[in-house]
């Protein structure tokens, strides 16, 4: 069973480029996060099941956290921990939230908790976030334990405050930022055009991380999509552009130096 499953997801996965090293400038890249997976078992596993290589950001504690990321991996995509952090605008209801005024120990001890729960994660975005994120000392005690897991970061930008990708700069953690959200409008035309409007990004710069939600309007544009897709950009996991885009960052000369 698990042979036949391979076969068919390579078959699926035939269009799709995943790279292996960084593109070169002007080569776009183009990489797929769905959030807030955990929750629902059905919708989570037809997002596993998309053909191209989706990056899965499961919510850590949620009733289906555990089969997901299980479920995830042998379909091929990429699993990072959705780890939720304290918001300025409202209460995050969700387990295993990270607070500022955890101690050290407490602190480090519910990230391993998360990991625990996410068996297989590689990396981790921030789930909700907008307070968590602009505490400088909160991100330096984060960004060391990832530092000292080899693991990435994604800054979902959930707050235009947010020190989340300086300091893990600043610590060597491999780290991008979103680009785009694709459905805060559940429209599926603005759902496009969020989907477009990434793709233009990555074409533009080089690479772009569009973030979506298990919603059915964002499944059924992905699924129509997506074929397409690879006309204009590649599409990569999460990581691939967070370990690229440290590497240039690291090897870059400035024009000017100052």
């Amino acid at each position: 069973m698990r042979q036949a499953l391979a076969l068919l997801l390579i078959g699926w996965c035939l269009p799709f480029t995943v790279l292996a090293d960084c593109s070169p400038p002007g080569d776009g890249r183009l990489a797929i996060i769905i959030d807030d997976l955990g929750y629902n078992l059905s919708r989570g596993k037809q997002i596993a099941e998309l053909p191209a290589p989706i990056t899965l950001a499961i919510i850590p504690g949620t009733p289906h956290a555990r089969a997901l990321s299980e479920h995830g991996q042998r379909w091929g995509k990429e699993i990072i921990v959705h780890m939720p952090m304290t918001s300025a605008n409202e209460q995050v209801s969700d387990p295993l939230v990270l607070t500022a005024n955890l101690t050290d120990n407490s602190f480090n001890v519910l990230i391993t908790s998360a990991l625990n729960d996410v068996p297989g994660a590689t990396g981790m975005n921030n789930h909700m976030g907008s307070a968590l994120t602009e505490n400088t000392d909160a991100m330096r005690r984060f960004m060391a334990f990832l530092n000292a897991h080899d693991m990435f970061f994604i800054d979902s930008r959930t707050t235009a405050g947010t020190v989340a990708a300086d300091i893990a700069a600043e610590l060597g953690v491999p780290n991008a930022s979103r680009s785009v959200f694709l459905d805060n409008d559940r429209n599926p035309l603005q759902i496009e055009n969020k989907l477009k409007r990434a793709i233009e990004l990555a074409e533009l710069t080089g690479s772009a991380i569009a973030i979506g939600h298990p919603y059915g309007e964002t499944l059924d544009v992905l699924r129509d999509a997506l074929p397409r897709m690879t006309e204009r950009v590649t599409l990569t996991p999460a990581s691939e552009i967070a370990r690229c885009e440290t590497r240039q960052r690291l090897t870059s000369i400035p024009s000017d130096a100052r």
